[in-house]
């Protein structure tokens, strides 16, 4: 059965009010109804009214109300279906000029809410990209970046400011009373190393005894300091395992080795070394967890003193180094194209000798989180302690884009790389198929930041802040038939190829007769490694110095050898002073006798006066 429902029924339904307690399952949004909500931040679409609401408007019968078109973005005043209290329109202007008081009130158009406020004459903060926040004295900070305007008719103004920083090693070779390869190696391997290791070590042992009550030796620095040489002396003399140098063959026994310390302590050394507390390594997911914990402090010591003994050349190099390990670790890195394919990603700045001046092991992506820009923030940490010092730096493609040569620039930083031209901020250049084998094109920007393409065999692109990219030199090119020709070659590339093999010198150094020991525990490859370096930073630092000068072989051997002292040391000294007592320099020669273990060892002791 139906029936006709009248007119008011139908506003009694339509105009029903809702329940709004907390209890309710519907509920009404009242903040409209609070007389201190002031909506942050208002930007409006249309012209804003605001509805008036009288006390006496009860005794009134009729009443408009004020509707909004949404399709013609208008609004209009129509009778009110049910009486209500009267109201009328009011423009904002109204409320600003104070014509009118209210007591309550609400927008009929709601604000836009924002988590922050907007003065006058204020401007909102646009966030600047990552590849223009760049780091101060360990922090970022944000740096305005201007967009370049590529044309060959600007001027190309480069000035190299000349270089007056000391190069070489420091004021800290003074303190040695005399210079040998142990007494070099000890610079960067201190005895704050060695005892912090031995603690360390200790600690470990210690650890394990409370859990399984196995008896131990604790050990000791002179033990660390022969575990290490024998390490270094395994790298030159290699076996198959390091057992075999305590075989009972006698085609792979080591006397020399043997002598020195039982495989077994050797093996416990081995099993026990430590490098940081287990029992207070933070889990993932703290504020401080690392996951180069188990070696941090190690590496930080390492990097320290590597940077007080020597200041690097002005020609200085950012790669990638690779450290091998295939075991499991979530910082373990796969590059196909490298000659080591798995292992550890390790960002190094070394100079043109080799000498690995800053370093940074990395440990992958934080979190879910892909980092952006990461070449531009590896070149910006580790060049960081040579701002404004006019270095010559030089990188490859993956990290060169033009907002990092620009921001080097501004730090007093000549950088120089090969570029991928898809990167942004790029000119267009000549396509490779219209260029021929010799042939350029170039560019340049406001800031003389310059831009080639040379075409040899193949395209290869560079980005430069220091070079003029219009200076030219030839090189020779074979070709299939023998006939030698010579092609032009832009000075930019020269430069590029002569200075950017700084850390490859750094890998074949190391390659050479390094500690390859195999370990389930991952971070022994990373110790090992950073042992090797302490080498090689070592003999650098005296191999373009007129106070020593030894191959890298001949300076791993001496540097394990204990016997070498009593043959060439000897002599040398021998022939050393006879030609003082000629010059007539000498002024005392003393002998002293010191017992090691079961060896006794030679020490001449010259004291001269004169120049």
């Amino acid at each position: 059965m139906s029936r006709l429902v009248k007119e008011s029924e139908i506003n009694d339904i339509i105009f029903e009010d809702l329940p709004s307690d907390d209890d309710s399952i519907s509920s009404i949004d009242n903040s409209d109804d609070d007389e201190t909500y002031l909506p942050k931040l208002s930007v409006p679409t249309c012209p804003q009214f605001v509805v008036v609401e009288s006390s006496s408007s009860s005794d009134i019968e009729e009443e408009d109300v004020e509707i909004f078109n949404i399709e013609e973005n208008r609004s209009y005043i129509l009778p009110s279906p049910k009486k209500t209290r009267s109201s009328r329109r009011i423009n904002q202007n109204e409320i600003k000029n104070n014509k009118c008081v209210t007591k309550n009130h609400r927008t009929l158009f709601p604000p836009i809410q924002q988590n922050f406020e907007i003065r006058e004459n204020e401007e909102l903060a646009v966030p600047l990209p990552d590849e223009n926040v760049i780091p101060e004295n360990g922090s970022f900070q944000q740096t305005e970046f201007i967009d370049p305007i590529w044309s060959k008719k600007n001027n190309i103004n480069i000035e190299i400011v000349p270089f007056d920083c000391s190069q070489g090693p420091t004021n800290i070779l003074d303190t040695i009373n005399e210079i040998t390869p142990l007494s070099v190696f000890k610079l960067l391997i201190t005895d704050e190393i060695i005892n912090y290791i031995t603690f360390q070590t200790n600690l470990y042992a210690n650890q394990i005894y409370l859990k399984n009550g196995k008896p131990y030796s604790e050990t000791n620095a002179n033990e660390i300091n022969d575990f290490i040489g024998l390490n270094l002396l395994m790298g030159i003399k290699k076996q198959c395992s390091y057992r075999d140098y305590w075989s009972s063959a006698p085609d792979l026994h080591d006397d020399y080795i043997s002598n020195i310390m039982p495989v077994n302590r050797f093996s416990w050394l081995l099993s026990h070394l430590h490098l940081n507390d287990n029992s207070v390594i933070p889990k993932k997911g703290d504020a401080n967890y690392d996951k180069l914990y188990k070696v941090r402090p190690f590496l930080n010591l390492i990097l320290k003193n590597s940077q007080a003994v020597y200041n690097p050349n002005r020609i200085v190099a950012i790669d990638e180094s690779m450290i091998k390990f295939k075991g499991r670790h979530s910082s373990k890195q796969y590059m196909p194209k490298k000659p080591i394919k798995r292992g550890y990603k390790v960002w190094a700045l070394a100079d043109k000798y080799g000498y690995l001046w800053n370093f940074d092991v990395y440990t992958g992506k934080s979190g879910d989180t892909v980092e952006k820009n990461l070449g531009a923030r590896v070149v910006k940490n580790l060049s960081a302690p040579l701002k404004n010092k006019n270095y010559f730096l030089y990188f490859d493609n993956y990290f060169t884009s033009y907002p990092l040569m620009s921001y080097l620039k501004s730090n007093g930083i000549y950088a120089c790389g090969t570029v991928n031209m898809t990167r942004k901020h790029l000119p267009q250049l000549k396509d490779d198929k219209s260029l021929k084998q010799g042939e350029y094109d170039w560019n340049t920007d406001q800031f003389s930041i310059s831009i080639i393409k040379w075409k040899d065999k193949r395209s290869v692109s560079l980005l430069s802040n220091f070079h003029n990219p219009t200076d030219t030199d030839i090189v020779p090119r074979r070709a299939k038939d023998g006939t030698l020709t010579m092609i032009p070659c832009l000075k930019i590339l020269k430069d590029y190829n002569e200075n950017m093999n700084c850390v490859v010198k750094l890998d074949q150094n190391k390659k050479s007769c390094q500690i390859d020991r195999k370990s389930q525990k991952w971070w022994h490859r990373i110790f090992f490694h950073f042992i090797d370096i302490a080498v090689i930073n070592a003999h650098q630092k005296l191999k373009n110095t007129s106070l020593l000068y030894l191959t890298l072989f001949v300076w791993k051997n001496r540097l394990t050898n204990r016997k070498y002292r009593q043959e060439e040391d000897v002599q040398n000294a021998a022939q050393e002073k006879k030609k003082l007592e000629l010059s007539g320099c000498v002024q005392y020669v003393t002998f002293h006798f010191a017992l090691q273990k079961t060896e006794t060892v030679l020490l001449i002791i010259i004291s001269k006066t004169g120049k």
